[in-house]
């Protein structure tokens, strides 16, 4: 039997800006635009304690709390984030799918299967790698369905982990008012109600099937199939948004080791390399992440001449960067990533980096245009020196300094 994951980011917008700016952190927030007519976009959890919610038009929202706080919103910010949130899911399983900006599903059976693991280890080892990577909360929804995985994930929040098999999901969902179920809008909830449907259990009774047809039409037996806990839709892989792809490490212990980041940035750009390939896509730019606490981090991108997959290519940068931000401190995570991912059949470069025509293979295996490339980043940054990885590996006497200050 399959083990659906509905995964959702907590109060996604407004934990992102607390994310970014801690000085938030226990605040009542909103994040809208301040105006008399602006509308709520998300109310953080010391918000809605006063009966904020989403929607909602400012103005009310001062007068339940006098003292909220109004963030606008940071919109890149939110996907920045979101990238790394589908990164990190699609590390346990690469059969996602992506919902919006801060949920998706994600078929966990062969992640479960292979590492003998149970669902609520595998949904708390995904809540604890988003937490200490990027400082939000995510609730996790486990089902053997799309449909009550979704409903699962929703019942406890934040951080919440709800299981709901098909053995108790009349317990769990029949005693639920009928506005709760996933799929019914507002609209809908009173002609139910006019037809006495109050709960999710009424909606399920055969006997009231005739009555729902007339609402809900050629979508009635889906409707009813779900309140009976059936729901027959597959992981769309087609959907998956995934725009970069990625991958960080945190440090058992906090670590200012150069040699053993610099190790750690190696085994990162390999598996970073090995994903893209894998699905075929690349990308001109790279960043890399560097966390120093759980409320300081460092990122910096950059964007090359050449679209790549390459691992010599993806390391060599990174540690470029590297050399760039880093100052000596200790460090708790370090990433890398290849961001705005595009498929290589889709692809249209006409022009390499020094303006000759290149096949999609050349991309991948020419060896010169890796040359040219690290030759390009050392232009760029003169009072740094960047080799070939491969050229570090082949000469066991070559210091241990991967990149050196030619001051």
């Amino acid at each position: 039997m399959q083990i659906i994951f509905h995964i959702d980011l907590n109060a996604f917008f407004a934990s992102a800006e607390i994310s970014h700016n801690p000085q938030l952190k226990g605040k009542p927030i909103v994040v809208c635009r301040e105006s008399r007519r602006s509308i709520i976009t998300t109310a953080s959890y010391e918000a809605r304690k006063y009966g904020i919610h989403s929607a909602m038009p400012l103005f009310k929202a001062k007068e339940l709390c006098p003292h909220l706080v109004i963030v606008p919103p940071h919109f890149t910010l939110y996907k920045t984030l979101s990238n790394h949130f589908f990164e990190i899911i699609s590390s346990f399983s690469r059969k996602l799918e992506v919902a919006s900006i801060d949920e998706c599903y994600v078929d966990m059976t062969e992640y479960i299967q292979t590492n003998k693991i149970s669902p609520y280890e595998a949904a708390k080892a995904i809540q604890d790698k988003v937490f200490q990577t990027l400082d939000l909360q995510c609730s996790v929804g486990i089902a053997p369905n799309k449909f009550l995985a979704k409903m699962a994930s929703d019942m406890k929040k934040p951080m919440g982990i709800t299981i709901i098999t098909n053995r108790n999901f009349k317990e769990k969902l029949w005693h639920l008012p009928i506005s709760d179920m996933y799929g019914i809008g507002k609209k809908t909830v009173p002609k139910l109600q006019k037809l006495q449907i109050y709960t999710i259990g009424d909606l399920a009774k055969y006997e009231n099937y005739e009555k729902i047809r007339s609402i809900f039409q050629k979508n009635a037996f889906i409707i009813y199939q779900r309140a009976n806990g059936k729901d027959f839709s597959k992981i769309n892989y087609e959907r998956n948004e995934l725009k970069s792809v990625g991958n960080s490490t945190t440090f058992e212990r906090d670590s200012h080791d150069e040699e053993f980041i610099r190790s750690v940035f190696h085994s990162l750009s390999q598996e970073v390399s090995s994903r893209a390939k894998k699905r075929n896509l690349v990308s001109n730019s790279i960043s890399i992440t560097l966390k120093y606490t759980r409320e300081k981090a460092k990122t910096k991108q950059i964007i090359i001449d050449q679209y790549t997959n390459d691992y010599e290519v993806i390391y060599a940068t990174a540690l470029l960067l590297f050399e760039s931000i880093y100052h000596g401190e200790n460090l708790r995570l370090v990433g890398v990533s290849l961001n705005n991912v595009v498929q290589m059949k889709n692809l249209n470069i006409q022009l390499s980096l020094f303006g000759n025509h290149q096949s999609e293979s050349q991309i991948s295996q020419n060896e010169q245009t890796t040359d040219q490339l690290i030759f390009h980043l050392n232009e760029s940054f003169p009072n740094t020196k960047i080799m070939k990885a491969s050229s570090l590996i082949k000469d066991e006497e070559i210091q241990k300094k991967y990149l050196e200050n030619n001051e």
